[in-house]
């Protein structure tokens, strides 16, 4: 087993190369590319955002163990930082998904131990951290992007817990750098929330924590045929 320390620098070495030059002018995998169309995903956003389909022999490295045989394909979802470029912290979508016993279908890996981070879409950063105009909060990478690419501020998060620290129910530090007081915030979870109490008890926690931080949260209702 390789060392953990070794293992997140060859990762992100793998993704430096993945996300540079070199693979700019590399298409992706058909069925990613219908699967990211179905998000309404247009050609400049996947440009933009550096969304790849990851080489057979790199998607252990990125997700940071061996995934199962049954995976053929994946593609994967880089963070961008606020001060530019892009994070190490990245999300992956497997095709098809992991499925186990009863348990649900696992659509989307992130290498262990990597924690939480919130997804900014680059069209919309400035507008996020320098203004003053509704934020939209949303639930999955690619409905956040499919939502800046409306003009509207946006920030993504990879999960409906994702908001905060695991353990903690306090905003995530990332949001520190987005002005809250006063600003009217948008949530935009799945459709499930109001019929999984888990989920929807995640949903008022993220409002109470933005009310307690000055902002003025609510909820937006989408179609219950809405998906990742």
């Amino acid at each position: 087993m390789i060392p953990h320390e070794k293992a997140a620098k060859l990762r992100e070495e793998t993704l430096a190369f993945l996300i540079g030059r070199a693979y700019d002018h590399m298409g992706l995998h058909p069925e990613h590319l219908a699967d990211l169309r179905r998000s309404g995903l247009s050609d400049t956003t996947l440009r933009a955002q550096k969304i790849r389909s990851i080489p057979p022999n790199m998607i252990d490295v990125l997700a940071g163990f061996s995934v199962p045989a049954s995976v053929t394909s994946a593609y994967v979802i880089p963070y961008p930082a606020l001060a530019g470029g892009f994070l190490s912290h990245i999300r992956i979508k497997l095709f098809p998904p992991i499925t186990e016993d009863d348990g649900p279908a696992v659509k989307y890996l992130q290498p262990p131990q990597s924690g939480t981070r919130l997804f900014f879409p680059l069209a919309t950063i400035p507008a996020v951290v320098a203004s003053e105009a509704p934020l939209w909060i949303v639930e999955g990478e690619k409905k956040a992007l499919a939502v800046s690419q409306h003009g509207l501020p946006t920030v993504g998060t990879a999960g409906i817990n994702a908001w905060c620290t695991p353990g903690s129910r306090r905003l995530h530090p990332d949001f520190d750098r987005i002005p809250l007081m006063g600003r009217l915030v948008e949530l935009v979870p799945d459709s499930d929330w109001q019929t999984h109490r888990q989920v929807g008890a995640a949903v008022s926690a993220l409002a109470t924590a933005l009310a307690g931080a000055g902002a003025r949260p609510r909820v937006v209702v989408l179609p219950d045929q809405v998906s990742a």
